[in-house]
């Protein structure tokens, strides 16, 4: 039995040795194929980071707040107002007269008369006007940025650099 072991162990080591082979072969493959995705996905980076610096981000920010106020608004202001009329006047007016011999006497004197009026009036408005609301705001807002304003050359060329070294040590 000891001479039937000596070649059954040697069948089973080759087995065992061709089995960790196919799996080494395997793993080479697989590694073969995540370099070459790895080096496209860095060639695509550098391409995007190229153009880049022409780039303007938009990004649209939603402000939805309710913003309190209060304030004492002073209110100081002067009104002309124009007065153009006719004042209609009929009355009597009863004048005492001292007559010699006969004494003092009254005596009426009717007045009718129309006087023009035209004058301007001057009337001063001075008051503080409290105020108490609150101011609700729903709106989006749009903010571009624009890339090259940003000053991030010297960022992006250090990061082309890095990414450079990685394309050549996968090739």
């Amino acid at each position: 039995m000891r001479r039937a072991a000596g070649p059954l162990l040697f069948v089973l080591s080759l087995l065992i040795s061709l089995a960790a082979l196919a799996v080494g072969g395997l793993a080479c493959y697989q590694a073969s194929l995540l370099r070459r995705g790895m080096l496209e996905a860095v060639i695509q980076s550098r391409a995007a980071l190229a153009t880049l610096p022409g780039q303007t981000v938009e990004v649209p920010i939603h402000i939805q707040e309710t913003f309190p106020i209060s304030a004492q608004i002073p209110i100081r202001e002067e009104f002309e107002v124009p007065i153009h009329t006719t004042l209609p006047i009929s009355t009597e007016v009863a004048i005492p007269l001292n007559i010699p011999l006969l004494g003092e006497r009254q005596i009426s004197v009717p007045i009718r008369a129309d006087v023009p009026i035209h004058v301007e009036v001057v009337i001063p408005i001075s008051r503080t006007v409290s105020v108490e609301t609150s101011l609700a705001v729903n709106l989006q807002v749009p903010v571009r940025v624009d890339l090259e304003a940003l000053g991030i050359e010297g960022l992006l060329e250090g990061l082309d650099a890095r990414l450079a070294e990685v394309e050549r040590q996968l090739r």
